[in-house]
């Protein structure tokens, strides 16, 4: 199966990333790896474009790293988009 997301636009209110390429990273390794090792939610399967999907929340420390907050992000959309435990 071939899963291709895009992503068109992430939005982080208040908060300031000093280095978004290492946050890209993070988010887009994280999220493969996600998506190879778990797979995708059986809703999604079918394909279509989906204009909102509800992921999760994440916890902010007072100066997240990139790589953690992209971490942080790719997890909170795969709770959207991926299989349930």
């Amino acid at each position: 199966m071939k899963i291709v997301l895009h992503v068109d636009r992430l939005v982080l209110d208040g908060v300031t990333v000093e280095q978004p390429r290492l946050l890209r990273r993070a988010l887009e390794r994280e999220l493969a790896q996600q998506l190879t090792s778990r797979g995708l939610s059986p809703e999604l399967r079918g394909g279509g474009a989906h204009p909102h999907i509800r992921g999760g929340d994440i916890a902010l420390g007072r100066d997240p790293h990139p790589a953690k907050l992209g971490s942080q992000i790719a997890a909170a959309v795969y709770r959207g988009i991926g299989r349930a435990k």
